[in-house]
């Protein structure tokens, strides 16, 4: 990979320098990573005036799959609490899992009536394949603390909505943003130890093994479904996932989809 680097400052004036080796080394989750999908991190973090070192910005790459750049949650509440017409949020949790939900309104000093908005349990719980079970099953985060994780997850939406150039044009799906807490005793002792993948792999809800066997069962049940043709994928995915456009996918979609999505696929075909 050829010499790469930024320089810029951040919204507080502090330099910041970037190089394609940074990325590489500390902050991807995988060396796989390529260096077109360098460029585009280093320029987004540059565009946006994030630093990756400081957890605002991340970089998800897991081998044969394209990488994914996460705006951290904190780093979209920071952004509009910046904001000069930001005028404070609310958020009730109502409901026992599956039928829970949460709500986030969204004040602007500038705008008449608040953003509002409510999320589900089922359709914001992240997912990953019990390697014993063969069962979905909610990730760590979500079966320790499903209240706080939907909570974020509906504010995130909110403040998306009441701010959309908080975090410019980054294509960010709200259900892949992280918070990773890097003051959590148990991620530390697992690094401490050397088992620094464990700790990736919890935090980010998936491995690249479970990946393997999302992959595995999901085309088992494609086939149990008869989802044999390229129409009846883009069919699927459209209801899947109606807010994106697949139009012009190829039979090899679901080898470079993200390990998330994967899940998410499987669930839906699940219900």
């Amino acid at each position: 990979m050829k010499e790469l680097a930024v320089s810029y400052s951040d919204e507080k004036g502090q330099e910041i320098k970037l190089t394609g080796q940074d990325i590489v080394e500390y902050i991807s989750t995988d060396s796989s990573v390529t260096e077109k999908e360098v460029v585009q991190f280093l320029n987004m973090c540059k565009y946006l005036k994030l630093n990756p070192f400081l957890k605002e910005i991340y970089l998800i790459k897991y081998k044969d799959s394209p990488a994914t750049f996460v705006i951290s949650y904190q780093t979209l509440l920071k952004r509009a609490e910046e904001n000069k017409n930001f005028n404070g949020y609310e958020t009730e949790v109502k409901g026992e899992i599956p039928n829970m939900s949460a709500t986030a309104t969204v004040y602007r000093k500038d705008r008449s009536y608040p953003v509002k908005i409510t999320v589900n349990y089922s359709e914001a719980v992240k997912t990953v394949l019990d390697r014993q079970t063969k069962e979905l099953r909610p990730t760590n985060m979500w079966k320790s603390m499903p209240e706080w994780m939907l909570r974020k997850v509906a504010l995130a939406r909110a403040l998306k909505e009441a701010f959309p150039s908080a975090v410019g044009n980054a294509q960010v799906s709200v259900s892949e943003i992280v918070d990773i807490d890097s003051e959590d005793k148990r991620v530390q002792e697992e690094i401490k130890e050397g088992d620094g993948q464990k700790a990736i792999d919890e935090m980010y809800g998936v491995s690249e093994e479970e990946a393997k066997e999302t992959k595995l069962k999901l085309y088992e049940i494609l086939k149990e479904k008869k989802i044999d043709t390229l129409s009846k994928v883009k069919e699927l995915l459209k209801e899947a996932f109606p807010d994106e456009n697949w139009s012009n996918i190829k039979k090899d979609v679901f080898e470079k989809m993200d390990p998330l999505k994967l899940s998410k696929v499987l669930e839906f075909l699940a219900k």
